[in-house]
Formats: structure tokens, C-alpha cells, sequence
């Protein structure tokens, strides 16, 4: 005889997945509050007249 299926099971799937989207969603983020920085520093470069804003270097 079997056993019909744990009616949890399908919920801690669910949780699983949404906490893994999570997961990805924060760390999409902060790679993109990174990226969003870093041009935002070389634009400032530009804007100020320089020429060598490849490589910006912050200052203390």
C-alpha cells in the first residue's frame, strides 16, 4: 500500500525556490549598486575635465 503525498512537501518546495530567488535577487543588486558606483565615479571624472578616468582611484 502507498502513501499518499505530504501536502508539505509541496510547500517547503515552494519556500525553497522563493528564498533562492531571494537570494539571487539581493546579490543581482548589490552587483548592480557596484556597477552603478563605478560609473558613477568615471563620469564624475570626466565631468571634471580629466583625461584619465579608465582606472579611478578613490582618495582617503
Amino acid at each position: 500500500m502507498t502513501q499518499p503525498p505530504d501536502p508539505g512537501d509541496a510547500g517547503r518546495g515552494r519556500a525553497l525556490a522563493a528564498l533562492l530567488f531571494v537570494v539571487v535577487l539581493v546579490v543581482a543588486c548589490v552587483w548592480l549598486a557596484g556597477v552603478l558606483r563605478r560609473e558613477s565615479a568615471r563620469e564624475d571624472c570626466l565631468a571634471s575635465g580629466r583625461r584619465d578616468c579608465d582606472v579611478v582611484t578613490s582618495s582617503p
